[in-house]
């Protein structure tokens, strides 16, 4: 077997191989090939080449904690770099794109059992479970499992997320948020807290009925861009993206849920707004892609008490600026402006909304009440 050479999977069909040569990674899709891996990189017979791995393999590569964990635990036994990381991880990454054999594993959890669990180190157990089989990209603490819902009684996959002590309350925090989300009436994932508050569990996105995946590409992959580089570009950009990919019946729609997204991550103080937490979802090609549901959405100056947006509008990264946004609602997302004037109306209604959801929010520690205060103080209005 060649140690600089990866099967790479499509829904579980062979479709090309990965290889490191000559200082460049060469993609090759198979002749039998039906599924492309990427909007980016449609079906052809000549190599797709790169000097960094390509954006869609390196989407889903574990970061920050995740990263180093199994890092230091196989660094003893074979080079961590791209090539064996995705070797290790491949066959159990999160989403449609796979590596070497893609396994199906059989151990599964209650989604119950890890809402109400009273384990004081539940989080910290399923890290060291799970660790190897959950390719979950992001920096926070962050875990891929398969959980059984007694409701349905189904199999469904969902994203765990905790927190580390220099970011006290994050899983409230993203809570909330995510339901001023969806009180501006965007679509998001499902989403739940733990009753012990200590871990946020989101459904994932883009696992259909049957059990296979729709694709998934975040915005560092449709602009060319590394992981590192998930800071750069603009949200001009990123309209300028959903133009290109979104196909007519879809766009107009995407464009207005792009716009209230980004009003929505200003309100709330999210300074972690990057391209990797906007993206797009389609089954077969970008014939029928729309954009992904909001996720990732926090608080971010109750941490960073100076935190700017994560992205550029007008050359700057700078909060809410009528003048500024009105421009780009008109100019790159082409609103009308009723169309603006009833985004800024039902994103205030939200903010209203949720407040009054954190008020009726019954807990026993001080500490979460006081904390509630000030995640209420940190958002902001726009008129």
């Amino acid at each position: 077997m060649n140690e600089n050479n990866l099967k790479v999977y499509a829904n579980k069909a062979l479709c090309g191989d990965l290889s490191y040569e000559n200082e460049h990674f060469v993609f090759n899709y198979t002749e039998q090939a039906k599924d492309l891996v990427s909007l980016t990189m449609p079906l052809r017979s000549s190599s797709w080449l790169s000097k960094k791995l390509h954006p869609i393999f390196e989407m889903n590569m574990p970061e920050g904690v995740l990263k180093d964990a199994i890092k230091n635990h196989f660094s003893k036994l074979q080079k961590m770099d791209d090539i064996n990381f995705l070797r290790l991880i491949g066959p159990y990454m999160l989403g449609r794109v796979k590596f070497n054999t893609p396994l199906h594993t059989k151990e599964n959890l209650l989604l119950e059992d890890i809402l109400h669990s009273n384990k004081e180190n539940l989080f910290e157990e399923l890290m060291q479970k799970f660790a190897i089989r959950s390719g979950v990209s992001g920096v926070q603490p962050k875990l891929l499992l398969s959980a059984h819902n007694k409701t349905t009684m189904k199999f469904e996959h969902y994203i765990v997320k905790s927190f580390e002590s220099n970011y006290p309350q994050l899983a409230l925090n993203e809570y909330f948020c995510m339901r001023a989300i969806q009180n501006a009436n965007l679509s998001t994932p499902e989403f739940y807290l733990s009753d012990d508050l200590s871990m946020f569990i989101m459904k994932r996105f883009d696992v259909k009925e049957d059990g296979t995946y729709l694709g998934f590409e975040d915005m560092c992959v449709l602009t060319a861009r590394s992981t590192d580089e998930k800071y750069d570009g603009s949200y001009e950009e990123c309209a300028r993206v959903i133009k290109d990919i979104i196909p007519p019946q879809n766009k107009k729609a995407s464009l207005q849920i792009f716009f209230k997204a980004i009003v929505m991550n200003h309100l709330l103080q999210n300074g972690d707004g990057h391209l990797k937490n906007y993206g797009v979802l389609y089954d077969k090609d970008y014939q029928d892609a729309m954009l992904s549901p909001i996720y990732d959405v926090i608080t971010t100056t109750l941490y960073i008490k100076n935190d700017i947006p994560a992205l550029k509008l007008s050359d700057a990264k700078l909060w809410f600026k009528k003048k500024t946004y009105k421009a780009f609602a008109f100019q790159s997302c082409g609103l009308s402006n009723k169309e603006y004037e009833n985004i800024l109306s039902e994103c205030e209604d939200a903010i209203v909304k949720t407040k009054k959801e954190i008020n009726n929010f019954k807990h026993q520690n001080s500490e979460v009440k006081e904390f509630l205060i000030h995640l209420k103080d940190a958002w902001r209005t726009i008129r």
